[in-house]
């Protein structure tokens, strides 16, 4: 099985994935603070192991063939579930859970 999450300008609207609803109701924190620390643990991962990311797809994919405003163009990454884990152990290790 695969675990999709979202990777977008830092900032900017951030798209709805279940491993960010997980990670916010579990620690109660806020969607910028759980995408932001979810981005960050894959980063780390992927540092060491580009191809720990499966299958990189633009969420607008029109955007690639025409984008006159030059749009920023954000994309679902797929992981393995095995690297979602990974992502759950350190935000684990980094966060109180809500009681």
């Amino acid at each position: 099985m695969s675990t999709e999450i979202f990777e977008g300008m830092t900032g900017r609207s951030i798209s709805t994935y279940d491993l960010l609803d997980e990670t916010m109701t579990a620690y109660g924190l806020d969607k910028a603070t759980a995408h932001e620390a979810i981005a960050a643990f894959l980063s780390g991962l992927t540092d060491d192991d580009p191809t720990l990311v499966i299958e990189r797809t633009p969420v607008r994919p029109e955007l690639l063939q025409y984008n006159p405003q030059d749009l920023d163009i954000d994309h679902w990454l797929t992981v393995s579930d095995e690297t979602a884990d990974h992502i759950r152990g350190a935000l684990a290790a980094s966060f109180e859970p809500v009681a």
